[in-house]
């Protein structure tokens, strides 16, 4: 069973005392972070040590879904040379931009492995694929499946039929969801509203859908009635310290 952890759901900053984007994807065989803003380390050393954490996967170079990455690396870096870790962590990140790619690993302690769309991974059991999304820098979307489920998360995404096509009967799509439909902004920037999404994840079939990104101002319950009322039934949003088990 995969299990599936909020570390941080808000963005483009956090709201007071929580994180922006970070995931702890979970099997019996491992850890995998997806993402690493805004406070995410330390919400992520509540619940497991740092050197239980076998992976991290970046979708995009923004800093509400990297910024705790040094802080990361810091941490990898003092507990192998105390003797608490013994392999280095490997971060699975976007390519693109290069310059930003360039400057993740640290020394031997933090190596880095380019991802694209064309790019499947084994992580823990877990089988990793990608698409680009539609969003102003380069954007991964992630796919995991494992034991015939799968959970799929939207990155930084506007409306895109590559999304559509990874998140197409996903048993968990936990999707971003920025902005109220009034709210809407240009479709250069790249980012759904509730509306949005509500009505794709009716169109391609999720089991469960789930909000993140989250505008730390909003009123939740907008959001989530916004996204219901085209989904057709109960749509989660996503909240620090929720787990969910992807059955």
């Amino acid at each position: 069973m995969m299990k599936l952890r909020i570390l941080g759901e808000t963005g483009p900053f956090p709201a007071p005392g929580g994180a922006t984007t970070g995931y702890l994807l979970s099997t019996e065989h491992g850890n995998v972070l997806i993402d690493c803003g805004s406070a995410v380390v330390s919400e992520l050393t509540k619940h497991l040590a740092i050197q239980d954490l076998d992976a991290v996967i970046i979708t995009h170079h923004h800093a509400d879904h990297v910024s705790d990455i040094p802080v990361l690396r810091y941490a990898v870096m003092i507990h192998r040379l105390h003797g608490k870790r013994e392999q280095p962590l490997t971060i699975y990140a976007n390519k693109r931009p290069e310059k930003e790619f360039g400057e993740l690993p640290l020394g031997d302690h933090v190596l880095a492995e380019p991802l694209d769309a064309n790019s499947k991974l084994e992580l823990c059991g877990m089988t990793f694929t990608f698409a680009d999304t539609k969003h102003a820098i380069p954007c991964l979307a992630v796919s995991a499946e494992y034991q015939g489920k799968r959970f799929v998360f939207s990155g930084d995404s506007g409306p895109c039929e590559t999304l559509e096509r990874l998140a197409t009967g996903a048993d968990f799509f936990l999707c971003e969801a920025s902005w109220l439909e009034q709210d809407k902004g240009p479709e250069s920037i790249g980012h759904f509203t509730a509306r949005e999404v509500g009505e794709l994840g009716k169109r391609i079939g999720v089991k469960t859908l789930c909000l993140t990104h989250i505008y730390p101002d909003y009123d939740r319950k907008l959001l989530q009635a916004e996204a219901e009322a085209e989904f057709g039934r109960e749509v989660l949003v996503a909240k620090q310290g929720d787990v969910y088990e992807i059955l």
